[in-house]
């Protein structure tokens, strides 16, 4: 059966349901991408379970946001992309900030296909097909838009002649050995995505701003309590990186805030002095 290419997005509910929420940061899971001619759960299923298992356990205190839930923006499960097909990294983090995130991970399988060698030497040789898969998985802040961390692993499994040539005719054929491999790669990506989500900082931004003070993207879930302090940083504009990517650079202190009023997943802050700040600006606990 030839397997169209393209995005497909894989998000797995049942898994989701599985997964806890936590207190602290509040953390969005993109649909898995799946650029694969695999598109049969075989290998994506396998490949989301140990990457969210292992993320879960290694990220700390998190709030998981995940796609198929209730809670779930429509942008986990189809995120903006711009003209080429790319996540609108800078799009994505607007959406998320509204949303009260603190970071958005993306996991990815990004392709499986066919390598063939020539082994031995002279009436010996012979040629050996393996099958090479390469995942990825990138962590984007969703404050600032700039990219935490991106992982891309690559390997590969022997198959035989007759497997050989269904893949390259755009066909999926079972390979236990390669659903073996998927596990492992979404375990190690998993873990590397968890401990760069427990390393980064905890930030929140200003969605609104009235008379007296300012709304913030962050509540009750997160631990935030009436009385809490947070140091407030401007924006000093943004900035594009490598691969054309855009993100918000923070500036420096322009005041602090006392939360007054605190909800599920937002809180009113009254400026310690002057004028509230800005939408957009940067808040962090303080010291």
């Amino acid at each position: 059966r030839p397997v169209p290419h393209g995005f497909r997005r894989h998000t797995a509910a049942g898994v989701f349901r599985d997964v806890a929420g936590l207190t602290g940061k509040r953390v969005g899971v993109i649909a898995l991408a799946n650029t694969t001619l695999f598109t049969s759960d075989q290998i994506a299923l396998p490949f989301l379970e140990s990457f969210l298992a292992s993320m879960t356990a290694q990220g700390g205190d998190v709030i998981w946001v995940l796609p198929g839930s209730p809670e779930a923006p429509p942008f986990l499960s189809d995120p903006p992309r711009v003209a080429m097909g790319e996540m609108d990294v800078f799009t994505l983090s607007a959406m998320a900030r509204q949303e009260g995130m603190n970071a958005v991970v993306s996991p990815v399988l990004m392709d499986i296909r066919v390598r063939s060698r020539n082994t031995g030497f002279w009436f010996f040789k012979e040629v050996t097909h393996h099958l090479q898969i390469q995942t990825a998985a990138a962590l984007y802040d969703a404050i600032t838009g700039a990219r935490l961390d991106l992982k891309i692993l690559t390997d590969e499994v022997e198959i035989d002649e007759q497997d050989a040539q269904i893949v390259r005719n755009a066909q999926e054929v079972q390979v236990n050995e390669l659903v073996d491999m998927a596990e492992k790669m979404g375990a190690q990506l998993g873990q590397r995505m968890g401990d760069a989500i427990d390393r980064s900082n905890w930030q929140a931004s200003v969605v609104s701003v009235e008379q007296t003070g300012c709304v913030i993207s962050a509540g009750r879930e997160a631990g935030i309590e009436v009385g809490d302090r947070f140091v407030v940083l401007g924006l000093s504009g943004v900035i594009t990186g490598l691969d054309n990517q855009r993100f918000i650079v923070p500036g420096t202190k322009i005041g602090e805030l006392t939360i007054t009023r605190v909800d599920d997943r937002g809180s009113f802050g009254v400026p310690v002095s002057g004028d509230p700040p800005p939408v957009g600006s940067i808040v962090m606990p303080v010291d």
